[in-house]
């Protein structure tokens, strides 16, 4: 399973831990390697502490250095000295040659002083205007890194704590965006607005949550579907059953005053068959929409279905001519023998009834792949190709047949609902003469 926002995480989490170590680490070399060189201060003062022993320094009255030395030796309680730095090697080698820079007995105050050292180390200081050092143990107040314990526990912790706050923070961004739109579009949809849609506001962002936003969508969008086929429903519902009411009450206010009360009992009688009719398509169309048109699983041989609605088309139209061809056996295994029986027979009746008496319809069954493909040709004038994509939509009637009382315009619609549900398809097409209705049924 394709799952992108997980990786992305775990790439996330892994990155943003080493960089966490790696900064931890960069952030304490820069900040010891930075508190462990002696300060402008501390450098100033160990070049007095040189400047004061070189003034006094004499070899041949050593005096006043001592009485500086020992005076420094109390008041700083260090260790002190002023050394000679001629040194000779035994077998006369050329020392200078090979230390051009003198010798170091301690350390420079240019070099950093480490600060997990448990004594105060040796400052070598060089007098300038003679061959000696002045070396000290360097005094306590004036080694470096004295808030580098300190330093070092808050960058540990301080640190890490931005660094998690700050990938915390853009997690919950970036997880957040996405639920925000969906509450935000949830809303709106909730308060009327069946157009609102997630996905467009997050861009060309792919994962899981993006997922999600697509089934909102997809919902949104079968939702709306739904509400808009409902309110055109009951519109073109109210507005089919309206005519036929205004003919019953005419019906009864003729019967009412003796005015050919039996021609006007057989027209209520009419009058009732087709709306009995009427509703009960509509309702099995309602039906087909809300449960998403899934039929129940049954098996049956589609020969012996279309043989009895040829049959029963025969009776009903006797002055028509069916001409039949199908194999001997077609099962089926999926959909409903009564409902796609119904279907068919929708389709039968409009091809004979939009055929001239005398002419022809003709029914055939092909097969291809692993589908049965039925077809119902009439005879009759067709349909213009503006219409035929409308030709299945519920209460459409072609311009000018609403005039031949055929129908409210519910039996191609019913037989699309019901073609799909079994897991077939529907189209029409114009043939030479007549209409062509193509059924395709999985087998």
């Amino acid at each position: 399973m394709n799952r992108p926002l997980f990786i992305r995480l775990c790439m996330l989490l892994a990155v943003g831990t080493v960089l966490l170590f790696w900064l931890i680490a960069a952030a304490l070399n820069q900040l010891e390697r930075q508190l462990s060189m002696l300060s402008p201060a501390a450098r100033q003062t160990l070049l007095q502490y040189r400047d004061q022993a070189e003034a006094l320094y004499d070899p041949a009255n050593p005096a006043a250095l001592q009485q500086w030395l020992n005076q420094f030796r109390q008041q700083e309680n260090s260790w002190v000295t002023v050394v000679h730095l001629d040194v000779v090697s035994i077998d006369s080698t050329d020392l200078q040659a090979r230390f051009t820079d003198g010798f170091i007995l301690g350390r420079s105050i240019d070099w950093p002083i480490h600060l997990h050292l448990d004594y105060n180390p040796v400052m070598d200081l060089p007098f300038i205007h003679h061959h000696a050092s002045l070396l000290l143990e360097l005094p306590e107040q004036l080694r470096p890194g004295k808030y580098w314990p300190p330093l070092k526990l808050l960058l540990q912790l301080l640190l890490p704590l931005t660094l998690m706050l700050l990938v915390c923070y853009l997690l919950y961004r970036h997880l957040m965006r996405p639920v925000k739109l969906l509450q935000q579009h949830a809303r709106q949809l909730a308060a009327g607005r069946l157009d609102s849609r997630v996905r467009p506001a997050l861009g060309p962002r792919q994962d899981e949550l993006t997922e999600l936003a697509d089934n909102f969508d997809l919902m949104a969008e079968r939702l709306s579907q739904q509400l808009q086929r409902q309110r055109q429903f009951i519109a073109d519902m109210s507005h089919e059953l309206r005519t036929p009411l205004s003919r019953m009450t005419l019906a009864l206010d003729c019967a009412e005053q003796q005015l050919d009360s039996q021609i006007m009992l057989a027209r209520l009688r009419r009058e009732s068959d087709a709306m009995q009719q009427l509703i009960g398509n509509a309702l099995t169309l309602a039906w087909l929409d809300n449960e998403a048109g899934q039929l129940a699983a049954e098996a049956f041989d589609l020969a012996d279905l279309l043989d009895s609605l040829c049959s029963d088309a025969r009776f009903e139209f006797p002055d028509r001519q069916l001409h039949c061809n199908w194999p001997d056996s077609m099962p089926l295994s999926k959909g409903s023998a009564r409902l796609l029986g119904q279907a068919i027979e929708n389709i039968l009746r409009n091809a004979l009834r939009f055929t001239p008496p005398g002419a022809s319809v003709w029914l055939s069954v092909s097969r291809s792949e692993e589908y049965w493909i039925l077809q119902i040709r009439d005879s009759g004038p067709g349909v213009a190709e503006a219409y035929l994509p409308r030709l299945f939509t519920p209460f459409f009637r072609v311009p000018g047949a609403e005039l031949s009382g055929s129908g409210y315009g519910l039996g191609l619609a019913l037989a699309k609902r019901l073609t799909e549900a079994a897991g077939g398809s529907i189209s029409a097409a114009n043939c030479t003469p007549g209409l062509c209705i193509s059924l395709k049924l999985p087998g």
